[in-house]
């Protein structure tokens, strides 16, 4: 997941849209990308408390040790994409639809363990179950959500729009399509294993 948000980044066409507030945060403050997305995701785990209350399980505590790892490998991954420069639009356009792609597997991935997701997702989860909407339809409304502010944060900060354009929306867009894309591929593959197996 670190990798898609980097590559996304890296397209010069802005960031993933769970990069939004985070990357406009580390353009306009003396810390990394990767940084203020963990503490972005400290917040996110402070919101579901708050939602839950009494309800949010124990477990879940273990996003607070997921945040900083989420942390490390989108620094991590910004430092292996360095290299990445590109000049031609579509080519900028290919790198976010591939690291879009690479963001929705890591949710899906998540959400099909069942077990303790990364803040930014589960944040989500608690939202699509209290609102009892699929959680990919939430998510591309939350991601709408963080873009709006980060555009509004680059507008107080850096005094115009920065680090979010055409490449955001578009992530903004594919990454909750590629989940559905991915969920409806797998229930397929599913569906395929156990039909054979009840020949």
């Amino acid at each position: 997941m670190g990798l898609g948000i980097a590559l996304t980044t890296r397209s010069d066409l802005g960031t993933t849209p769970i990069s939004s507030v985070p990357y406009v945060l580390s353009l306009a403050l003396p810390l990394s990308l990767g940084t203020f997305t963990f503490l972005t995701l400290l917040l996110f785990v402070f919101l579901q408390k708050l939602i839950l209350k009494k309800d949010f399980p124990f477990i879940q505590y273990a996003q607070l040790m997921i945040a900083p790892l989420l942390g490390m490998s989108v620094d991590l991954g910004m430092y292996l994409t360095s290299f990445l420069e590109p000049t031609f639009y579509l080519e900028k356009i290919g790198i976010v639809v591939i690291g879009s792609f690479f963001v929705a597997l890591g949710v899906t991935l998540q959400i099909e363990a069942k077990t303790v997701m990364n803040a930014g997702e589960a944040i989500v989860h608690v939202l699509a179950n209290r609102l009892r909407k699929p959680f990919s339809s939430v998510k591309i409304y939350f991601d709408w959500m963080l873009v709006l502010t980060g555009l509004l944060l680059s507008l107080a900060l850096l005094g115009g729009f920065y680090g979010i354009r055409e490449g955001t929306l578009i992530a903004a867009f594919l990454v909750g399509l590629f989940v559905k894309w991915i969920h409806f591929f797998r229930t397929m593959i599913h569906c395929r294993f156990f039909l054979k197996g009840s020949e």
